[in-house]
């Protein structure tokens, strides 16, 4: 692109934005676009060291007041975990919704919130969780995906009271499942969607680690974080003929003047069977 993109990340919690892209943001960031993050819930309930973890072992839960209370501390915990993790990636301007993830709806009023920020922010891209992830009902991945998707709708429209003015984006890319891609549910066995777009990260794979071993309260640091690179990763990496990679679906078919044909397709053809073995072999550090 002649021009700088302006791209917006948008997860259901905390962990999402890095999980689903940090090395796709991590290449933006370093070629001078612009890359915002969207958090929608706090994520206090999701994977958390105290309230999912610790809580699920006692007698009892805390009361209603001091439970309250003890959240909303730890989603502060999970606020500053992607603060740091997004400063690795490049990544300056996050807005959390601090929305409940007891159970995610798409309602007015989040939709036309995210709609505001849109019109504000005016990305051209826009990455965020596949609508039908999951069930596509109670999946709150799916539900983050189906809130966006309105809030795009919604964005490209007046809006009173609200002083920008309307606005479109270019393109969606909806996050990928990785390895997690092999149906194991009912609701999988439909569709016949695939992964179109491929985002080699091998050279920032470290960096999207580091963003990960972030999320302490997760227990996405350490173990977990070195996991998930090289099962998901790896596996989007093997698809797409590169160590490591991020796999997207596309929103929409994209028209072009010429035929389009990337310089890593190009590449992977010139080279021979055992060069690009060689390639794919790459494994970041583990330490």
């Amino acid at each position: 692109m002649a021009e700088p993109l302006r791209i917006l990340s948008i997860g259901a919690h905390p962990a999402d934005i890095f999980d689903q892209s940090g090395g796709t943001m991590a290449h933006h960031t370093s070629r001078g676009d612009y890359v915002a993050c969207v958090v929608l819930t706090h994520g206090a309930r999701v994977h958390d060291a105290v309230i999912s973890d610790s809580m699920f072992h006692r007698e009892e839960v805390p009361d209603e007041s001091d439970l309250v209370a003890l959240m909303d501390e730890r989603s502060d915990v999970k606020a500053e975990e992607v603060r740091k993790g997004c400063k690795i990636l490049g990544v300056d301007d996050i807005y959390f919704f601090g929305a409940d993830d007891a159970v995610l709806l798409v309602t007015e009023e989040i939709v036309k919130r995210l709609a505001r920020l849109l019109r504000e922010v005016r990305p051209d891209i826009i990455l965020t969780h596949f609508p039908k992830e999951g069930d596509g009902l109670t999946n709150a991945h799916a539900v983050a995906g189906q809130i966006t998707l309105h809030a795009i709708s919604h964005a490209g429209s007046v809006d009173p009271g609200d002083r920008n003015t309307p606005h479109k984006v270019a393109q969606i890319f909806f996050f990928g499942a990785g390895a997690a891609s092999i149906p194991r549910s009912v609701w999988q066995s439909e569709g016949g969607y695939y992964n179109d777009v491929f985002i080699d990260i091998t050279d920032v794979a470290d960096k999207k680690l580091a963003a990960l071993d972030c999320l302490v309260s997760q227990g996405y640091g350490g173990a977990y974080a070195r996991k998930r690179i090289e099962t998901s990763d790896g596996a989007f990496g093997s698809a797409g003929g590169c160590a490591y990679a991020e796999g997207f679906i596309s929103a929409g078919a994209e028209t072009h003047y010429y035929l389009p044909v990337t310089e890593h397709a190009l590449k992977n053809a010139r080279s021979s069977d055992h060069e690009r073995i060689d390639a794919n072999s790459y494994r970041i550090s583990v330490d």
